[in-house]
């Protein structure tokens, strides 16, 4: 290749970049100066209030599965929607504290109920200290609405099974919520909220 062309060849990409260049400046400066209409997006605030968090299930005593509503550990607690807020799909968690390793079993147990008849059951089987325990799952509340919650924690008492050890101990907790919108009923239960 010759010089000639070789100038030729850089003169051309030197126009070619000054080009880019001046067409991206003042289509930036366009765009940024020019906006007469702003684009806003609203969304809405999910306002739910908790009126009691504390779980201390401690010296708890072994029962029959049937006796939990009479003789368990029963946490009330209700979860207030404002007016304001939007309709939303909810989980519950316990954040455990602390748990005694005698606790850590599948016959320590739980069962969550709500007035709107959400029901969930397990154990604390792999549950430990510093866990988030997610214990009911796709509850929908409304703007406006209050859901109130019994939390029934027991011992399982089993005939072939030594269970001494699960005596004199103790499960420190909190509940803790996670809300996403939901417009429908449905589409929280059927875990569709992105629709």
């Amino acid at each position: 290749m010759n010089i000639k062309s070789k100038y030729l060849i850089i003169l051309v990409l030197m126009l070619f970049a000054i080009t880019v260049s001046i067409s991206y400046a003042y289509f930036g400066a366009n765009v940024i100066h020019e906006s007469e209409y702003e684009t806003k997006v609203s969304t809405g605030l999910i306002d739910i209030k908790i009126n009691d968090t504390s779980v201390n299930a401690s010296n708890i005593t072994p029962i029959y599965d049937e006796d939990y509503q009479l003789l368990a550990y029963d946490k009330e607690f209700s979860l207030a929607s404002s007016n304001d807020s939007l309709n939303s799909c909810t989980k519950i968690y316990l954040d455990i504290d602390s748990i005694s390793e005698a606790l850590q079993s599948k016959y320590f147990k739980y069962l969550i109920k709500s007035s709107n008849g959400e029901e969930n059951s397990g154990t604390f089987e792999y549950a430990n200290s510093n866990d988030k325990l997610l214990i009911l799952d796709n509850v929908f509340i409304e703007s406006g609405e209050v859901v109130n919650f019994d939390l029934y924690i027991w011992i399982s008492y089993q005939d072939n099974v030594d269970q001494m050890d699960m005596l004199n101990t103790e499960m420190k907790s909190n509940i803790f919520i996670e809300g996403l919108d939901s417009k429908t009923k449905d589409k929280c239960i059927n875990n569709k909220l992105d629709e």
